[in-house]
């Protein structure tokens, strides 16, 4: 599960492990502050209990074995075992009374030339016990200091002397200093593992619990019955997981009832049903029947209308065959004439014969168009595409250069097409027409050609586009575009025949054509047609 720090300050277990982290840690902080304390007041107590013993030591010993003090030696000898700078009572001084409340010193542990002391040392001589003083010794250290009178054997009499004893706190410090420092590197070790310890209580007892909750309740929002608290405890969470599986368990069998009741609802109506698709099933079937019948009739209508507009375009073409052949055959004949002239230079006669070319062209064309209205049989043959392109070329190159037009082709070198060759002719040029009319201004027309989708080697297809960058054509306009006698070109610039033609070919060569145009960006004109076989390419090859 992924940690996210701004969601867990917003829970429950945050708040509850901030609130009771601090109070743990204080808590902890003022334990040990207080064990520091109490341990240093029980070093002082201990050096202070040690010292009054040690005094108290030498006051027995004095009091048993010399209280005159004749033997001063086997005090020396008490002394140095006592007291010694490796000791922690570095320095005993023994003094014995020479006055009422007056001292003198007999011996020490020190230096005795370095014993500081003087008259006012007998106004110990009156105490009734041990008197201590912690003092600052000349070494910057502090050092307990004792005062023990030496008691009288014989009871009612004066002290026999006093005994001074000091005690030196430096070596008790090291040992407290020591333990203050483990107590410092202690007290984050014990921190972390109460925060560990407390953040896993907190988890187990509080987080898991309520995640585990939270967890069932959107399960059952999501459409769950089965989603339950997976808690057993006696607590208020325990509580909570039991009222909601309690809940939850009325829920899944409200639910159980209820898809109970729709299964029994259901099947009272599946009779019911069943009579009403054999109901809609018998009305489709005549629905059916009607809407083909209506399109039967559309596809009628639509066909006898084709058929009357062909009609018309028939007799035009019949009287414009008529019309124009006379004249063409007179220009032909001229032709004929003038290239029998034998003092005609060779340039000229080359253009004669293009003419004359161009003639006959413009003769093939009438009769194509009155082949039209008699549907003609197709002399189909393996035209490759890139020689058909190149005598098109030549064809374009007069109207392209007039009207600034540019040709651009991406035909494989392999597209051979199984078609007539003349129809073909017709089909560019008039696509061409109307490619030009549709450019003003100039443009580009693009051919491309691509074998068709589902095509074989065995029954080969090529998808052709014919593009031009022209105005394009309005959506409103685009479908009627193929209906014969119908242009949107000005007066006198168009018959309404050319892409009517056009489909009639591809159609009769058993291909398909569409077009695809937006107004202002160009117009597309897509067709298919067959492809030769490459057995029928061989065999055509080889009768050549």
């Amino acid at each position: 599960m992924r940690f996210r720090p701004l969601e867990w300050l917003l829970s429950l277990h945050a708040k509850l492990f901030i609130l009771l982290g601090l109070v743990t840690s204080i808590l902890t902080v003022a334990v040990a502050y207080s064990i520091i304390r109490n341990s240093r007041r029980e070093i002082e107590t201990y050096s202070r209990n040690l010292t009054i013993e040690a005094a108290q030591t030498v006051e027995t010993d004095v009091r048993e074995r010399d209280p005159n003090f004749h033997d001063p030696d086997k005090l020396d000898q008490l002394l140095s075992s006592i007291a010694g700078p490796d000791r922690s009572v570095f320095q005993i001084d023994v003094f014995r009374r020479v006055g009422r409340n007056e001292v003198q010193l007999l011996r020490s542990s020190g230096d005795e030339d370095s014993v500081d002391w003087g008259p006012d040392l007998g106004s110990y001589l009156s105490l009734a016990g041990p008197q201590t003083e912690l003092v600052d010794l000349t070494t910057g250290n502090k050092a307990w200091k004792v005062y023990l009178p030496i008691r009288n054997p014989r009871p009612g009499q004066p002290p026999l002397g006093l005994i001074r004893a000091y005690c030196d706190l430096e070596r008790w410090e090291v040992v407290w200093n020591q333990n203050f420092r483990k107590t410092l590197h202690t007290l984050p070790g014990v921190l972390l593992g109460e925060f560990i310890l407390l953040w896993l209580i907190l988890r187990l007892l509080i987080s898991d619990p309520v995640a585990a909750t939270v967890r069932a309740m959107q399960q059952l929002e999501q459409g769950d019955p089965a989603a339950r608290i997976p808690l057993r405890r006696s607590d208020e969470l325990g509580l909570i997981a039991t009222r909601f599986n309690d809940m939850a368990a009325r829920l899944q069998r409200a639910g159980d009832e209820r898809e109970a009741l729709i299964h029994e609802i259901q099947g009272l109506n599946a009779s019911l049903q069943d009579r009403i698709d054999a109901a809609l099933g018998e009305l489709q079937a005549k629905n059916a029947e009607l809407a083909q019948m209506a399109e039967r009739n559309a596809l009628l209508r639509e066909e006898l209308g084709a058929q009357e507009r062909l009609a018309v375009a028939g007799q035009l073409t019949a009287t414009f065959a008529h019309e124009v052949g006379t004249p063409l055959n007179l220009v032909n004949g001229h032709l004929q004439l003038l290239a029998g002239q034998s003092e005609l230079p060779e340039r000229t006669r080359e253009r004669l014969g293009v003419i004359h070319a161009q003639i006959q062209r413009v003769g093939d064309i009438v009769r194509r168009m009155l082949d039209l209205t008699r549907r003609p049989q197709l002399h189909r043959q393996a035209l490759a595409m890139p020689a058909l392109l190149a005598d098109l070329r030549q064809l374009w190159a007069p109207m392209m250069a007039a009207h600034g037009v540019r040709v651009e082709a991406e035909v494989p070198a392999e597209c051979r097409l199984d078609v007539d060759r003349k129809q073909m002719e017709q089909l560019f040029l008039n696509l061409m027409n109307n490619a030009v009319d549709a450019m003003s201004e100039g443009g580009t027309v693009r051919l491309e050609a691509e074998p068709a989708e589902g095509s074989t080697p065995e029954a080969p297809w090529w998808r052709l586009a014919f593009r031009d960058s022209g105005q394009g054509i309005p959506a409103d306009l685009l479908p009627q575009v193929f209906r014969p006698m119908f242009t949107t070109k000005p007066e006198g610039k168009g018959t309404g025949l050319g892409l009517s033609i056009c489909r009639e070919i591809v159609r009769g060569h058993g291909g398909d054509i569409r077009i695809e145009s937006a107004e202002g960006q160009g117009t597309s004109v897509i067709f298919t047609l067959p492809g030769a076989a490459a057995a029928q390419v061989a065999t055509e090859t080889d009768a050549t």
